[in-house]
């Protein structure tokens, strides 16, 4: 009896050193190739987010390490959980990264753009064909205090019209980003500069009694200010602990995501079909229409550098705190 029992002790102890030798081998294994189980990546609800719907659908693990998405509202959402491990990868604005940075320059770094600028001032007002026909009258902007103030009080002053006193151009920030489009279309509003996809929502549902117009492309007036094809307004962000530590695998992702990005630009339909399946913001319908618009591409920190430079400098010219009162040093950009 005693045989038998030290026999089955045996043999359990057997079991648990194989299983111990196996589990050991695999974690060091892992160690060895600096692979991690899994990335965790989130994108910002709407048109920045809706150029990857593609990896939510296709691309569910990358070198052997597992990728989970989530959706969030906003950036104020999406950056604690960034800043508190929960998340690898995120999207941004430029100026909110370089914000975090300033403060905090262990915590995230900027690994590519992936969209630009999208600007269009919209009107119910056919006559407008320049800045100069702006002046006296009221524009509405999205986002005070983000891309679009800044690059529209710019172009002004690059314009030489005047923000303040007589035959000025006034802007008001008194209606909701979301809200803008349904301003434009009801005639509430007459100008109005929005990003994408409020620019096209605003023209598809105008009517013959009140057309709306894409009366000016931002991004053309800025490129001829400032000598560049246009500016970023989406990044994508690292934590910069996984950065260091997994610089291959965060390269393989990159890849991925310039992928997910030109085939969302060569297929806007199955795109926008993607973007509604993932509640990315949009209805397919509407997707597929704004996709063309949205100025998606793809360029690496590096290679980007000069372009966010010239927009945080705009940033730190009218509010220097919003970018942390410094443009961020090299290690801020992922190589």
């Amino acid at each position: 009896m005693i045989n038998k029992f030290s026999t089955k002790l045996l043999c359990a102890l057997c079991g648990m050193f194989f299983l111990f030798l196996s589990f050991s081998f695999g974690f060091a294994s892992k160690e060895k190739n600096n692979v991690p189980e899994s990335i965790n990546m989130a994108v910002l609800n709407g048109p920045s987010g809706m150029c990857f719907a593609y990896l939510f659908e296709n691309v569910s693990k990358i070198d052997n390490t597992s990728i989970y998405y989530e959706v969030c509202a906003s950036p104020d959402v999406l950056l604690p959980k960034l800043l508190k491990g929960e998340l690898d990868i995120g999207i941004l604005p430029p100026n909110v990264a370089t914000k975090v940075y300033s403060s905090q320059p262990d915590s995230i770094i900027l690994a590519a753009v992936s969209g630009f600028g999208m600007l269009n001032l919209v009107s119910t007002d056919k006559t407008i064909k320049s800045l100069e026909d702006l002046k006296g009258k009221t524009v509405y902007v999205a986002g005070q205090g983000a891309t679009p103030e800044y690059i529209f009080r710019a172009i002004l002053e690059k314009s030489g019209i005047n923000q303040n006193g007589e035959n000025s151009v006034t802007l008001d920030f008194s209606i909701p980003t979301s809200e803008l489009a349904a301003a434009i279309v009801s005639g509430k509003v007459d100008y109005a500069v929005v990003p994408e996809p409020f620019a096209t929502v605003a023209v598809l549902r105008s009517s013959e009694k009140l057309k709306v117009y894409r009366s000016l492309d931002l991004q053309i007036i800025w490129s001829e200010f400032f000598n560049t094809d246009t500016f970023p307004m989406t990044t994508i962000v690292v934590r910069k602990e996984f950065a260091k530590k997994y610089p291959a695998l965060v390269n393989s992702f990159l890849q991925e995501a310039e992928n997910s990005i030109k085939w969302t630009n060569q297929n806007t339909y199955e795109a926008s079909l993607l973007v509604e399946k993932h509640t990315l913001g949009l209805k397919a319908q509407i997707a597929e229409k704004a996709i063309p618009n949205c100025a998606f591409g793809f360029s690496p920190a590096k290679e980007a550098k000069p372009q966010i430079e010239l927009l945080l400098q705009t940033f730190l010219k009218y509010a220097p705190a919003s970018v942390g009162g410094k443009l961020p040093d090299d290690n801020f950009y992922f190589e």
